[in-house]
C-alpha cells in the first residue's frame, strides 16, 4: 500500500512539473508575457514570423504596451493585449505609461540566431481583448481663433488625441499655414489647452478645441491643468 502511495505520489509530481516547464516553455518562446511588479516577464523572448506574443497584466495598476509607434489600449488588471510579427528582426518596447518598464521580443526566422540584422517592417497590432476586467512665453505665440466643440470630432491628420492621462499623441504635430488643429479629449481627465496667452475651455471627456493656425513657427503649449509634465508642440510651415 505504502508502495503504490508513494508511486502515485510521484507521477502526480512529474506531471505537475512538466506542465510547469512546458508553460514556461510557451512564455520564452511565443506564448506570453506577464506584467507582474511594473516589469515584463521573460524580458527577453524569442518567437518566431507569424507566431502571436500575448501580454497579460497581472498588475493592479494599469498599464499600455508601446511598440514600433503603436500604442496598445490601456490594459487594466487581467486584460490580454494580441501581437502578430510578420518579419524577422528585433522588436524594444516599453510600457506607454511607465516608460522605465521595457522588454525584447526577438522574431528569429527559420531559427536565424542573428535576428537583429533582419529590418523588421512594422507589426500590425491586434485589438485588446479584456477577460476581465511650464511656463511658457506668449512671445513666440499667435493670435488664434479658438473654436469649443463639444462633440468629438473623428481623428485625423490635424488633430492631437489627449490619451492615458497627462498624454498628448501626438507629441509633435506638423502642419501647413492656414490650418486648424483640433484636440480631442479622450483621457477621463478634464484638461485644458494653454498655449502662451491663448486658453481653452476645460474639456471634459470626449470634449474637443480648435483653433487656426496662420504663421509659421513653433507652438509649445501645455495642459493648463496639469502644467509642464503634459506638455506638446506644433510646427507650422
Amino acid at each position: 500500500m505504502k508502495v503504490y502511495l508513494l508511486f502515485t505520489s510521484l507521477a502526480a509530481l512529474i506531471m505537475f512539473a512538466g506542465a510547469a516547464i512546458s508553460s514556461d516553455m510557451m512564455a520564452a518562446r511565443g506564448g506570453a508575457i506577464k506584467i507582474q511588479s511594473y516589469a515584463f516577464g521573460p524580458n527577453t523572448i524569442t518567437s518566431q514570423p507569424g507566431e502571436e506574443i500575448v501580454w497579460i497584466n497581472n498588475d493592479s495598476s494599469s498599464h499600455s504596451i508601446l511598440i514600433d509607434g503603436h500604442e496598445s489600449p490601456r490594459l487594466r488588471k487581467g486584460s490580454e493585449y494580441h501581437y502578430t510579427f510578420s518579419a524577422a528582426g528585433e522588436y524594444h518596447y516599453q510600457c506607454g505609461i511607465h516608460p522605465a518598464m521595457k522588454g525584447t521580443i526577438i522574431i528569429a526566422d527559420d531559427g536565424a540566431k542573428n535576428a537583429s540584422q533582419s529590418t523588421p517592417t512594422s507589426p500590425k497590432p491586434r485589438p485588446v481583448m479584456e477577460k476581465s476586467m511650464s511656463t511658457m512665453s506668449s512671445a513666440s505665440i499667435s493670435t488664434p481663433r479658438p473654436k469649443v466643440v463639444q462633440n468629438d470630432i473623428s481623428a485625423g491628420k490635424d488633430t492631437v488625441s489627449i490619451v492615458d492621462f497627462m498624454r498628448f499623441s501626438p507629441a509633435v504635430l506638423t502642419v501647413t499655414a492656414g490650418t486648424e488643429v483640433t484636440w480631442n479629449n479622450h483621457d477621463g481627465s478634464n484638461h485644458i489647452i494653454q498655449a502662451g496667452n491663448i486658453r481653452s475651455p476645460r474639456l471634459r471627456h470626449d470634449a474637443s478645441f480648435s483653433y487656426r493656425f496662420d504663421e509659421p513657427g513653433e507652438y509649445p503649449y501645455i495642459c493648463g491643468i496639469h502644467g509642464n509634465k503634459m506638455s506638446g508642440k506644433i510646427i507650422v510651415k
